[in-house]
């Protein structure tokens, strides 16, 4: 999925350590949808491809879920992400910003079939992180 010249193109991460879902903005930055699980040994491969996304997509900004707990604390996993943050702004020269991602991936789940062989929700997770940043813009 490659982007037009004008279209404005966010990209929202839901961090995890073996995987990271991947959603993309579409409809000029109104909506977000799935776009991909990114599964990795080593950082430097996850960074490799979100690297590759950002230029393909001609990405202007990134988004990852910061999770924070429902007591309003930033956990060992939200220091996590922020350090995986200042890794990524090591990579990419976009803006990269941090949205509570509080409660995403129980949405997540809520909203797969549990027929589905698909078992993993990450990318639902980045999607339902993306449109919540994107509902602020708004």
């Amino acid at each position: 999925m490659n982007s037009t010249d004008n279209e404005k193109v966010i990209i929202g991460l839901d961090y995890g350590q073996k995987r990271i879902g991947v959603a993309i903005s579409v409809l000029n930055g109104k909506m977000a949808i799935p776009h991909s699980i990114i599964s990795y040994k080593k950082i430097d491969d996850a960074l490799n491809k979100i690297k590759k996304l950002v230029l393909e997509n001609n990405a202007e900004k990134v988004v990852i879920g910061l999770p924070i707990t429902m007591k309003n604390i930033e956990g060992f996993k939200a220091k996590e992400v922020i350090e995986f943050k200042k890794v990524l702004e090591e990579q990419i020269k976009v803006e990269i910003i941090l949205e509570d991602e509080r409660l995403s991936t129980l949405q997540a789940k809520k909203a797969i079939d549990p027929n589905s062989k698909n078992k993993f929700v990450d990318d639902s997770s980045a999607t339902i992180i993306l449109n919540s940043f994107l509902e602020k813009g708004k």
